[in-house]
C-alpha cells in the first residue's frame, strides 16, 4: 500500500482533497514513512474538519481503519474531544467499543469525559466500575488543582512526598525550620530571586493537607537521589522537566528507586500502568487541561498527595511558603 500519495498539508484545501478522491485515490490510504503512519480519515479526525470527515467518509470502504498505532479514526476524535466529529463517525458505523490499545476502547476513554452521553447505552457498551469511576474523579480533581494556576514548567524540578508536616520535611532535607519564615505567595514575585537570596542547595518546601511540595524551580542543585534519601522513610515522586525536551519521573520509597520513566501527553503504549490513563496521557494536549497539569496530577498522586485544592498549587505558581538551605 502506498505510505507517501498522502500529505498533512493537503488539509487546508477541501476542494483539492475531493479532486484526488475522484481521481482514485483512497481515503484509507496509508500516510508517512517506515513504520509510523496515518490515513487522511485519522488526519481530519485530529484536525476535527467535519466536512472534510464528511467527503471522506463518503469514498471510504472502512470507518474503523487502524493506524500503524492500531488505533481508529474514532478514538483520534475522541482524544480531541471533538464531539462533532466522534458523532459523524458513529453514524458511519464506527465501533465504539473495538479495543485500540490493550483492552481500551475509544467507547472507555469517552466515558470518562463530557462525551460520555454519545457512546453510553451503545451496542456492546462497557460501563465503568463503580471504582473506576471514583479513582477516575480523584484524578481529575487533581488535575483541576493544576490547571486552575499558571505554572511555568520549563526546567522545573519538583517532588511531591507523602510526608505531611511541612517542619518535618525542612528538618530532613538539612535545614532548620525557625530559620525558614514563611513568604508571601505572590504570582508577580520573581521566584528566581527568592532562591538565589538563600544562595546554592536552596529549595522550596510547601505543605499540604496530605503532603509536601519540594521545588527547584531553575535548576537540580541538590540532586534527587540524595534528595529522596534525606526525606526518607517517606514516598517521592520527582519530576523533571527537562529544558533540552522530555518529561522524566522517579518514584522512591524509603529512598530507594523503585521506578524511572519518562513521561508526556501521548498515546500510552501497550502494557501501560493504569495510572497513565487515568491521569489522561491518551488526551491530545490542549483539550482540557494546560500548564502539563495533568503531568503535575500524575506525580503528586504517585507521591502519595491523592487530594490537593488550587490553593496547594500555588506552591508552583506563586512560590514556596518556605525556603530551605539544605546544606
Amino acid at each position: 500500500m502506498d505510505t507517501k500519495s498522502w500529505h498533512l498539508q493537503d488539509w487546508s484545501d477541501l476542494e483539492g482533497i475531493g479532486a484526488r478522491l475522484a481521481n482514485g485515490e483512497s481515503a484509507t490510504a496509508r500516510s508517512g514513512a517506515g513504520l509510523v503512519w496515518t490515513t487522511p480519515l485519522h488526519v481530519a479526525a485530529e484536525k476535527g474538519d467535519a466536512a472534510a470527515m464528511r467527503l471522506l467518509l463518503a469514498h471510504a470502504g472502512q470507518v474503523d481503519v487502524p493506524d500503524s498505532e492500531g488505533l481508529t479514526p474514532l478514538w483520534q476524535a475522541v482524544a480531541g474531544l471533538r464531539g462533532e466529529i466522534v458523532r459523524i463517525l458513529l453514524d458511519a458505523g464506527a465501533d465504539p467499543w473495538r479495543p485500540c490499545v490493550d483492552e481500551w476502547t475509544p467507547g472507555r476513554l469517552a466515558l470518562t469525559t463530557e462525551l460520555a452521553p454519545m457512546v453510553d447505552g451503545t451496542p456492546g457498551a462497557v460501563p465503568l466500575s463503580a471504582s473506576e469511576r471514583m479513582e477516575q474523579t480523584w484524578a481529575d480533581r487533581l488535575i483541576g488543582a493544576f490547571s486552575a494556576e499558571r505554572i511555568h514548567t520549563d526546567g522545573l524540578h519538583v517532588t511531591f512526598t507523602d510526608v505531611a508536616d511541612e517542619d518535618e520535611v525542612i528538618r530532613r532535607i538539612g535545614g532548620d525550620p525557625a530559620s525558614c519564615p514563611l513568604l508571601q505567595q505572590d504570582p508577580d514575585t520573581d521566584q528566581r530571586s527568592l532562591f538565589d537570596e538563600v544562595g546554592l542547595y536552596a529549595v522550596g518546601v510547601t505543605g499540604t493537607a496530605y503532603g509536601c511540595v519540594v521545588s527547584q524551580p531553575f535548576s537540580l542543585e541538590l540532586d534527587q537521589d540524595e534528595l529522596s534519601r534525606r526525606l526518607s522513610p517517606a514516598t517521592a515522586y520527582c519530576l523533571n522537566f527537562n529544558p533540552k525536551g522530555g518529561v522524566f519521573g522517579t518514584l522512591y520509597r524509603s529512598g530507594k528507586l523503585i521506578w524511572h520513566e519518562e513521561i508526556g501527553p501521548r498515546s500510552p503504549f501497550p502494557g501501560s500502568p493504569p495510572e497513565y490513563w487515568r491521569y489522561r496521557f491518551w488526551q491530545r494536549p490542549g483539550t482540557s487541561f494546560s500548564h502539563d497539569a495533568n503531568l503535575l496530577a500524575y506525580a503528586c498522586a504517585r507521591g502519595g498527595i491523592r487530594k490537593a485544592g488550587p490553593r496547594d498549587a500555588w506552591a508552583l505558581s506563586r512560590g514556596p511558603r518556605r525556603i530551605v538551605r539544605c546544606r
